[in-house]
């Protein structure tokens, strides 16, 4: 029998001891980091793509909006979550700043188109200068939406006038509830050109458009033509009246007023005179002369009537 030193014994058995507790108790593996966004990057994410995908005409355009945004979601997709969701809210800044540029751009040019027209009602005020409030706030798409709705409705203004007995394109722009300056009269003729042969003569029943809201370089023309146009003899005035239809008359530049002003004296201030003079001087109001045929009744078709394009 071979004996062992009892040291020799002790040593063996810790050995033992020790290879069966490793066996035995194995370390649990470190779980693997996680990988994709987070709650807060996929928000951030969304909330960017929102305003690209809310983009509508005519500001489409978002800028570096949608290129950041694709970088964002690759650092979401890494489990870069912080790098993912500043890049996300870059897009989504960059993007709103895009569209709002874009919508203040038109907007100014906007407000400019709505401040060229004349005649504008109490309504139609207000919404102009709550747009120019929008505007000095920075506010580009609700003054967009204010003042593209304005000028839409301000280009679209018109009325009918049906003509009575003892009319002229000067009494009917003379009304107040036409325009209220009978030196507008060229207004009405050129809004029926169609359907006036001769300014000096109009007839009983004919229906007339009435541009409600003329534009200012409009009203500025009508005025100084109205002024210089001189009465119909030998038909000299009415050939005027073609070339200041067709744009070869018009006034000189210093008779215009300067930009944002509009030269509309009162009706009652220069009257034209019934003469068959020549043209007068520009300080005399003139409009078409009247005619020496006398009025006929209301229900007379195609006679000319006695105000005809004069008082």
């Amino acid at each position: 029998m071979i004996k062992i030193p009892v040291k020799q014994l002790a040593v063996v058995l810790l050995t033992a001891a020790v290879a069966v507790g490793c066996a035995t108790h194995k370390v649990a593996p470190t779980p693997p980091k996680p990988t994709g966004p987070s709650a807060a990057t996929t928000q951030a994410i969304n909330d960017a793509q929102a305003v690209i995908n809310g983009a509508q005409a005519p500001c489409m355009d978002t800028g570096d909006a949608s290129a950041l945004l694709t970088q964002a979601q690759q650092a979401g997709q890494a489990g870069d979550n912080a790098k993912a969701e500043q890049l996300a809210a870059q897009a989504k800044q960059d993007a709103e700043t895009a569209i709002n540029n874009c919508y203040m751009s038109h907007a100014k040019d906007l407000l400019a188109q709505a401040q060229g027209y004349t005649n504008l009602n109490a309504d139609q005020q207000n919404r102009l200068n709550q747009g120019q409030t929008d505007i000095n706030n920075n506010q580009g798409k609700p003054a967009y939406d204010v003042l593209s709705a304005l000028v839409a409705e301000l280009q679209a203004a018109k009325s009918t006038y049906t003509v009575v007995k003892g009319d002229s394109l000067w009494r009917i722009a003379g009304r107040s509830s036409v325009y209220g300056n009978a030196l507008e009269w060229p207004l009405i003729f050129k809004a029926n050109a169609d359907k006036i042969k001769h300014a000096d003569l109009i007839y009983p029943k004919q229906d007339f458009n009435v541009v409600t809201n003329p534009l200012k370089s409009d009203v500025n023309s009508a005025t100084w033509y109205a002024r210089h146009r001189g009465p119909w003899k030998h038909h000299k005035a009415d050939r005027r009246d073609r070339e200041w239809l067709n744009g070869t008359l018009t006034p000189p530049a210093s008779a215009m007023p300067s930009s944002g002003t509009s030269s509309m004296p009162a009706a009652s201030s220069a009257a034209p005179a019934q003469s068959a003079a020549p043209a007068p001087a520009a300080s005399t109001a003139t409009a078409p002369s009247a005619s020496p045929t006398p009025a006929p009744s209301a229900s007379t078709q195609k006679t000319p009537s006695a105000g005809h394009g004069g008082r």
